[in-house]
């Protein structure tokens, strides 16, 4: 059991000072000058320390990208490489390469990942359509496989399958089938991509054929400007969009909020991740290409602290955006919300968003800013 004190609480709402007792995994208590003496309870003093909900990385390539060859292909994804930037839950997913690597593959790394120590789900699908399945049906994927919460593909990109409104309704008919079956979240999970027709055939499948806007799930909206835009008008028809940390060819991210809050972006339907552990190019001076990465999700931080410093968002509605809106649009229960009877999932920062501790599942994977749970191969 630990004890965790003097802490200012943001649940993501801003509660003030308070104490927060966590077991067995779970928040068991919240108040003012909690005292307990229970053998084996540590108690730890946060002296005023911003105490928040762990953050929820939707987008996340867990058993790794690459599309420039077979060298090209990076490793899968650490422990320590998450929770040393506040991730406690994530979403994995495939990319572009649906054949090397395999549901089977992504599945096996989510569990592997619950196993050393956070709460792990995944899309099944990748980019391409018909969409890659474990069981042959979108729908049996969604009920039959605790993980599977949804069912990612690409849209407006070249890499993907050009699918038209009438394979869009049918896939997503499956979805709600499953979403309905399973009590899951059900969504599509969309891959946004460059070309120009953007959101075209989402708002023909939602006019056309009246279909509900929260199966709808796009990511990589603050790819251009143009695309932004869209993204706002499909958030004014009641739509959820996400933003992805790791960049925008638009303007910096902090920025596109920004951006946004001019324009009418509703802050409650708007999530972040990082797309993180792909594979990326890195170039010279020349512009010539040298040799490839792996994308961090250190860049989910780096976002959140931009919007604080630079005083676009406030620290409630920040936080938000990696806690309390994406479990609410993805039904994950006991998740993104520090409330008894949710998991222990917390972090601690400053006021300024410096991540000094993470918590998952109640055990610190991040102690005094070190990382003290790595992975089985660490």
């Amino acid at each position: 059991m630990l004890l965790l004190k003097n802490a200012n609480l943001y649940t993501p709402k801003f509660l003030g000072k308070r104490d927060v007792l966590v077991g067995g995994g779970k928040i068991l208590a919240i108040g003012e000058g909690l005292c307990f003496s229970v053998e084996g309870l540590e108690s730890y003093d946060l002296k005023g320390k911003v105490l928040a909900p762990g953050l929820i990385d939707q987008h996340v390539h867990i058993t790794g990208g690459g599309e420039a060859g077979y060298h090209s292909r990076t490793p899968e994804i650490t422990l320590s490489q998450i929770v040393k930037y506040g991730t406690t839950t994530l979403v994995g997913v495939l990319g572009t390469d649906g054949v090397t690597r395999s549901l089977e593959n992504l599945y096996s790394k989510a569990k592997a990942l619950e196993f050393e120590g956070i709460s792990t789900f995944i899309h099944t699908g990748s980019y391409a359509s018909p969409c890659v399945t474990f069981t042959g049906d979108i729908a049996k994927d969604l009920i039959l496989i605790d993980k599977v919460i949804g069912v990612k593909i690409a849209l407006t990109d070249n890499r993907g399958s050009y699918v038209s409104k009438e394979e869009l309704i049918k896939i997503l008919s499956k979805i709600r089938i499953g979403g309905m079956v399973s009590k899951k979240g059900g969504v599509l999970h969309m891959h946004m991509g460059g070309l120009s027709e953007k959101f075209d055939n989402v708002f023909k499948v939602i006019k056309d054929y009246e279909f509900p806007v929260h199966y709808f799930s796009p990511t990589h909206c603050a790819r251009t400007k143009d695309l932004f835009n869209e993204a706002l008008k499909f958030q004014k028809m009641g739509g959820n969009i996400d933003i992805t940390s790791g960049g925008s060819k638009f303007a910096p991210l902090h920025e596109v909020v920004a951006y946004g809050l001019e324009n009418g972006l509703n802050l409650e339907r708007l999530t972040m991740s990082s797309d993180g552990n792909g594979s990326v190019p890195k170039f010279n001076k020349n512009g010539e290409l040298v040799g490839y990465g792996c994308a961090s999700c250190a860049s989910n931080l780096e976002v959140l602290q931009a919007l604080v410093r630079n005083k676009i968002l406030n620290i409630e509605d920040t936080l938000a955006l990696m806690s309390k809106n994406v479990a609410r649009y993805l039904n994950l229960c006991q998740k993104g919300e520090v409330k008894v009877g949710n998991d222990a999932d917390l972090c601690v920062f400053d006021d300024e968003l410096n991540l000094y501790d993470v918590i998952a599942k109640g055990e610190f994977c991040v102690k005094d800013e070190k990382v003290v749970k790595k992975g089985f191969f660490e």
